[in-house]
């Protein structure tokens, strides 16, 4: 194990085969899971299920919180500064749909309020960006989410937000040129199953440099991550107040004629 110190936080790099994820000592586990899944139905798409836990909350629960965490969110320098972001930016490629990975379920098994919040702010961030790059595309951006801790009501309360929840590796296999790929904190395999097909027209996650950071003196033997990153313009994402709900995270924007 390797311990860097990241944003002023110290993170820790476990390496065990091909997993490898960035964890920041005292902070969230960065998360993301591969598991399989059977589904159900849903009035707005299909809904994975595996092994669901019973929920706590009900999607009203989650709803009326949901409500007041973006509400609270939406007035917060860190959204006006991500709108500003999106919105300077120069026209690039078309964006056709976005995916969102590992988001966290909004009903913790261990009712975590901090996990709740981290949750509901990341999917209000996402689709922020959604909705501000939606302004200056010709066709409705389609909105993904794969995230295998899921319970039912979380799962039913995407879906009640007119979205589509997934099984890995359906979101990974969306990633094109046209994508809008969001993830934050990850594992390392995550973020690779999600660019080794195609650069994604925007990439949100830990950036290249961090991960060489964290890896100390051994080489990150990683090209695809590299490529992306010479493809890309890079800007930090805003941060979210006294949080650290995307520190450590860049919004990659894959210039023109580079796919």
């Amino acid at each position: 194990m390797v311990s860097t110190l990241v944003n002023g936080s110290e993170d820790h790099v476990e390496s065990g085969g091909e997993w490898t994820k960035v964890r920041r000592k005292g902070r969230r586990h960065l998360n993301t899971h591969q598991h399989q899944h059977t589904t159900l139905s849903c009035s707005h798409g299909t809904v994975p299920r595996s092994n669901l836990r019973q929920p706590f909350l009900s999607v009203s629960d989650i709803e009326s919180e949901h409500q007041r965490i973006t509400d609270q969110w939406r007035a917060s320098m860190c959204c006006r500064q991500l709108q500003q972001v999106v919105a300077s930016r120069p026209s690039g490629p078309t964006i056709t749909h976005a995916v969102c990975f590992g988001l966290g379920s909004f009903d913790p098994d261990d009712g975590s309020w901090e996990s709740r919040r981290r949750a509901h702010v990341q999917l209000a961030a996402f689709l922020c960006m959604v909705e501000e790059l939606q302004r200056s595309q010709p066709q409705p951006i389609r909105c993904l989410f794969q995230e295998p801790v899921f319970n039912s009501a979380d799962k039913n309360f995407i879906c009640s937000l007119g979205y589509k929840v997934v099984d890995s590796p359906e979101g990974f296999e969306q990633v094109g040129p046209s994508t809008l790929v969001f993830g934050i904190h990850l594992y390392k395999d995550v973020y690779a199953q999600a660019i080794d097909g195609h650069p994604p027209a925007i990439f949100v996650g830990t950036p290249r440099e961090i991960w060489e950071e964290c890896h100390g003196s051994d080489s990150l033997d990683w090209v695809k991550l590299k490529e992306l990153d010479a493809q890309c313009d890079k800007v930090k994402f805003p941060e979210d107040g006294e949080y650290t709900t995307f520190s450590g995270t860049t919004i990659h924007w894959r210039r023109r004629g580079t796919v």
